[in-house]
């Protein structure tokens, strides 16, 4: 994957002020933040509601809390993976959020969206349905590191050892 195409979108609907929610999400977004300085990656923040809008922090400045009201709109969603084919997209959200059919088979069919479920109350059984690539959000290390693993490599060795055991007779009578 390109350094410059990760979409980090933020679910910002009612559901996601509550339980702690807020202050997890300024959490994972921190990490996500640290992580891409870390592996010199870069990642664009948006905030998902009716629509999705750009958010820009200053670099030097900490996260800071969203507004969090209403529902977020799927459709939003799905015309926002239309419009940007050629980047991946980083969901953070309880998945609490009405969908049809035709909206989750459009999503499940991206192989480019990993979808992280935010709160002890996410909806891991709705969020399992939209990707292949869902996860609890004590896996974002995890995911980070799936987004940006090379796509060539390769894993265990590529050669495979043959290891034999060889019994060797001793006719001495060693009582041990």
């Amino acid at each position: 994957m390109s350094s410059s195409k990760l979409h980090c979108i933020i679910d910002c609907s009612g559901s996601m002020a509550e339980y702690g929610k807020p202050m997890l999400l300024v959490n994972l977004l921190r990490y996500i933040r640290q992580f891409t300085k870390q592996h010199s990656q870069s990642a664009h923040y948006f905030s998902w509601q009716k629509d999705i809008a750009e958010v820009n922090w200053p670099a030097e400045a900490d996260v800071q809390l969203l507004t969090t009201e209403g529902s977020s709109d799927i459709a939003a969603l799905c015309s926002w993976t239309e419009a940007n084919p050629g980047v991946t997209y980083l969901v953070l959200t309880d998945g609490y959020f009405k969908l049809t059919d035709q909206q989750r088979y459009r999503l499940n069919q991206l192989e480019n969206l990993y979808v992280v479920g935010v709160g002890g109350d996410a909806d891991l059984a709705q969020l399992n349905t939209l990707s292949q690539n869902s996860y609890r959000a004590e896996q974002l290390d995890h995911v980070l590191h799936t987004i940006w693993r090379p796509k060539t490599a390769t894993v265990g060795p590529t050669n495979r050892v043959e290891l034999a055991v060889v019994f060797v007779e001793d006719e001495s009578d060693d009582e041990w």
